[in-house]
């Protein structure tokens, strides 16, 4: 696997930092740089990740991401954090204040390449048909917001859940990532305990999603996730 890489910043010393970063990770290739957000969209469809600065003269990334129907994966960097929710928002992966450190940057790129492969391996997969209604709970799904609308999320579409701060990420079968303002303990109250497991303290699971369970690890659609000590009793009871 091999992750086609864009940067843009307007700051040199940035772009030459982030560069240095993406040359030390085997399965990422750097195709280009540039310091305008203006000049972005003619590599839309060559690349697969953008590392995209916030505040660049005349088009802000934040405007250019609204601007762009499709668009790659996204990580966003930036020497302010206030605008991390609206980021998220526009699904981007992930969002990193500068001065940004090698080991944040691969943390990031670590949640870029398991996005990369989750997409690509569900992608022309058809849904099964939803459970009878008797065997669903009274309320089985729930909303969350999307740059300009707000999307249903059914509780059989989830993969798992990461907890991010004060914010959470929600994978699903679908392929698609999505990010909620909310605690993953208040996510843990919302779903169902009987469909979903908590092995992890940054990690919710949906137990039927579950492809194998062995030593400190889960795997699921062969992304594998770890087990926490606190959490592995219970974990074990439910795969032994």
């Amino acid at each position: 696997m091999n992750l086609r890489c864009l940067v843009a910043d307007d700051e040199p010393l940035a772009l030459k930092l982030i560069s240095d970063y993406i040359s030390r990770i085997p399965h990422l290739s750097l195709v280009a740089t540039c310091k305008r957000a203006t000049s972005i969209p003619g590599f839309i469809g060559q690349i697969d990740l953008l590392f995209l600065d916030i505040r660049m003269p005349g088009l802000t990334g934040l405007e250019l991401l609204r601007s762009l129907p499709e668009k790659p994966l996204v990580i966003l960097i930036t020497a302010y954090s206030e605008h991390a929710l609206e980021g998220f928002e526009l699904d981007a992966v992930d969002y990193l204040v500068k001065p940004v450190t090698f080991e944040r940057f691969f943390q990031a790129v670590n949640r870029a390449t398991h996005q990369y492969e989750l997409e690509h391996r569900t992608q022309g997969i058809a849904h099964d048909e939803p459970p009878a209604a008797t065997d669903l709970p009274v309320r089985d799904y729930f909303f969350v917001k999307s740059g300009y609308k707000s999307v249903r999320i059914n509780f059989d579409e989830i993969l798992y859940v990461e907890g991010l701060k004060e914010y959470v990420s929600i994978y699903t079968s679908g392929g698609r990532r999505f990010v909620k303002l909310a605690a993953l303990k208040d996510m843990e109250r919302m779903l169902p305990q009987s469909q979903f497991l908590r092995i992890h303290k940054s990690y919710i699971v949906a137990i039927s999603k579950v492809t194998a369970a062995y030593g400190n690890n889960i795997d699921i659609s062969q992304i594998s996730l770890p087990v926490g000590r606190m959490y592995k009793e219970e974990v074990m009871k439910v795969f032994s």
